[in-house]
């Protein structure tokens, strides 16, 4: 048989011929280096997206043409008032489940964007933080053409060197000549006490008689005498020069001195600080998902720690935010709804102005440092927002930044599955190739490629869908890649697969739960052979309540009913019990089930179980039962008891029971049955009976060893799982799935539809 699963046909994929009928694994696969061909399964998703975006480049396009920008290129020119001078939007918000690819949009945008500026001629723009020269505390801002930023700061640092180099020259300068100087005065003080020594030793004339002898023979006091008189214009001046040098070496230590660095490393500079730096050319992607507020918003560092030392001035100190370094790109943040009050607030302004000053933000901003006095000028943030989040989001956002979002944006519902058709089933090998290139993985065998696609329906819980939650689908990739390698292989084949899935990807919500029915297990009483009156097998699911993760789960019903009159006296009541379930005020599904069974029985046998008979259906070691899917499995036990006949123990089965309408009690679908239907291949029985629309919609028999069974109708059920007692037939293997020839025509018309 010729396997047509990807198609038969070649096809040309990035310029390279791609034969799909006879590929044998995902080597040499085309992979695109643009994201937005990673994205799969979200084709109206990406077509809000783009039309978001020819918005969002219409409103450039406009803000260029009346030079916009041009107010912001001298950091002293008045900049553009905060009165709506920028139109608000668009903005985006992506909700849907995890794994859904919204990340992946959202950098796909940034890229994307890139072109689209490429093509209309939009100039990205880079942030200049300058000295307020008059007013400190409010540093002056301005912008540049991208790239045009790097260069203003180094002009300003050559600007900068130059002074301080020619200060520091002229300053070595007087140096050397005051020492020079100082050095000439003290030759010249210490050859005139030279010369006044020569004098005493040729003790000549003075006007009072002999030198030595005018002094008494006191040569001590004729030195000092004569260095007082000399050192008054040769010692001292020449001192006097060396303390200046001295101070001015003791100034320029501590940063009194321009270019000369204060305590801890500390410069006064007056050159200005790059905030914001888009010299790569590129539409800037900032993932902004759980960042505070002075990451989104920018902020005044105040620790010398962090500034490089006390007296760094104020515009050294500037950090442009999350809003400012998006300024005409993406600003992507997940998980949404987890913004407080206050940062929702601050961010719609940045949404209606597109322009913030950069102050000082932070939980403690209540402790006093002289930072909170700094303030910049607006700082241009026009960003394009992507917001992402669960569906929860909506109740969780805050009301007016969520109305914005809705009157100037787009709110996208992600779609958690895509049709299971050609075309995306090459997707999924498309997928593949992705990851295998991204993280450097062995290439998969075309088998593997058709396990990952299978499990990829499985996961839609749709025989006709795919699931476009991907994250989860990584895990497997990787994990079967790995598997691959341990063993040496050259290529990952579909066992690698498949035992990537069974044991190694589960979440820990259920590796928890299956180790807890397991463990449970070993105590139920669950024997799927033979025949019993009484007693079904039904299938259930057990919920984890945070990350909705299910198992399958199979649970022994048993029932007792007994008329009235046969051992009771006439005027006891009779009652109608269920034990092993929900309690009334928790749960209302199970309840409703109850009586919709009571009701299904009035109708097909014309007695009420709760008045005629003495009733009690107990789900043995099983508590807190919920769900619609046990109506059918009550209903089938007591048909049983009421006709007589026995059950079949190898059989389990799940379906919503509905009251009948012109006599056909229909049995209606019902969720979870990928776990049901494996829960009950575990536990050995042979078949299962699951509503027809189930089998019709979700379920690919080929995933499952055991005979499922479509049924329409509780008569449809109740031919599978009872058997007549003069029928009645031992079980074993040859004999389980006997069927009369009509059981089987009806059996084969529910399948083909």
């Amino acid at each position: 048989m010729v396997d047509y699963y990807f198609g038969d046909d070649v096809e040309n994929i990035r310029g390279k011929k791609w034969d799909w009928k006879n590929f044998k694994t995902t080597k040499d696969y085309p992979v695109s280096q643009n994201l937005l061909d990673w994205v799969i399964g979200q084709e109206r998703a990406l077509s809000e997206c783009y039309l978001c975006l020819e918005e969002w480049v219409h409103k450039l396009k406009r803000l260029e043409h009346d030079k916009w920008f041009k107010a912001w290129t001298d950091p002293n020119r008045d900049k553009p008032q905060l009165t709506k001078t920028v139109p608000p939007g668009p903005y985006l918000m992506l909700l849907g489940d995890p794994g859904t690819g919204k990340s992946l949009i959202g950098r796909a945008l940034a890229a994307h964007l890139t072109e689209l500026y490429k093509k209309n001629r939009i100039q990205l723009q880079d942030v200049v933080c300058w000295q307020n020269k008059l007013i400190p505390s409010e540093p002056k801002i301005s912008c540049h053409p991208a790239g045009d930023g790097k260069k203003l700061i180094l002009k300003e640092k050559l600007k900068e060197t130059k002074k301080l180099f020619l200060q520091s020259a002229g300053l070595k300068i007087l140096t050397y000549l005051m020492i020079v100087i100082a050095c000439i005065f003290m030759f010249a003080g210490f050859y005139f006490l030279w010369q006044q020594k020569v004098r005493w030793d040729s003790n000549v004339m003075t006007a009072f008689g002999p030198l030595q002898e005018s002094y008494g023979g006191d040569f001590a006091r004729f030195m000092l005498d004569s260095f007082i008189s000399i050192g008054t214009t040769t010692f001292l001046p020449a001192g006097m020069m060396l303390m200046f040098l001295v101070l001015v070496m003791f100034l320029g230590r501590f940063g009194m001195l321009g270019g000369a660095k204060g305590i801890g490393g500390a410069k006064a500079t007056t050159v200005p600080k790059l905030i914001v730096d888009n010299s790569k050319q590129v539409a800037p992607f900032i993932d902004a998902t759980g960042h505070g507020s002075s990451q989104l918003f920018g902020s005044i560092a105040w620790d010398p720690l962090q500034t490089g030392g006390l007296g760094t001035p104020e515009h050294q100190r500037v950090t442009a935010g999350d809003v400012h370094r998006a300024n005409l790109g993406v600003l992507f943040i997940d998980e949404i709804k987890n913004l407080n009050q206050s940062e929702a607030v601050t961010l719609l302004t940045v949404l209606e102005d597109g322009q913030l000053p950069i102050t000082m933000r932070s939980r403690w901003d209540d402790a006093g440092t002289a930072a909170m006095a700094v303030a910049t000028e607006p700082v241009p943030c026009m960003c394009f927002l992507v917001g992402a989040g669960n569906f929860d989001s909506i109740a969780h956002i805050h009301p007016a930044l969520m109305d914005r979002i809705y009157g100037y944006g787009k709110v996208v519902r992600m779609n958690n599955d895509m049709p299971n058709t050609l075309e995306n089933r090459r997707k999924y090998v498309q997928f593949i190739a992705q990851e295998v290139s991204r993280f450097h993985l062995l290439p998969f065998s075309r088998e593997a490629c058709e396990e990952i696609v299978d499990e990829g329906r499985r996961r839609s819980n749709k025989r006709d869908t795919l699931t476009t939650r991907f994250r989860p689908m990584i895990s497997i990739i990787k994990t079967a890649a790995t598997l691959a390698m341990n063993e040496g292989c050259q290529i990952v084949e579909r066992r690698h697969v498949i035992d990537a899935i069974q044991n190694h990807c589960k979440t820990i919500q259920k590796q928890i739960l299956e180790h807890q029915i397991m463990e449970r297990g070993k105590l139920l009483e669950i024997r799927p052979d033979g025949v019993k009156l009484g007693q079904i097998y039904g299938l259930a699911v057990v919920s984890d309540p945070y990350s909705g993760e299910m198992t399958g789960n199979v649970l022994a019903v048993k029932g007792f009913i007994e008329k009235r009159d046969e051992k009771r006296a006439n005027d006891l009541k009779g009652y109608y019990k269920v034990t092993g379930i929900a309690k009334s005020g928790k749960e209302e599904f199970i309840e409703d089930s109850v009586a919709k069974v009571r009701s299904v029985i009035l109708q097909k046998y014309g007695v009420d179980i709760a008045q005629e008979y003495f009733t009690h259906i107990d789900f043995a070691q099983a508590y807190g039962v919920d769900g619609p899917s046990a109506g059918v499995t009550m209903a089938i036990l007591l048909c049983s008891l009421i006709e007589g006949k026995p059950v079949r123990q190898d059989v389990a089965v799940t379906g919503e029971i509905n009251v009948g309408v012109d006599g056909v009690i229909q049995v209606t679908a019902v969720g979870g049955l990928n776990e049901k239907i494996k829960a009950a291949e575990m536990w050995g029985f042979k078949k299962v009976v699951i509503p027809a629309k189930n089998y019709k919609y979700s379920i690919d028999p080929k995933d499952y060893k055991i005979d499922i069974v479509p049924a329409e109708t509780l008569e449809d059920y109740l031919e599978e799982c009872l058997i007549t007692t003069e029928e009645y037939i031992p079980f074993n293997h040859r004999n389980a799935n006997k069927r009369t020839p009509q059981a089987k025509a009806r059996l084969d018309n529910r399948k083909r539809n």
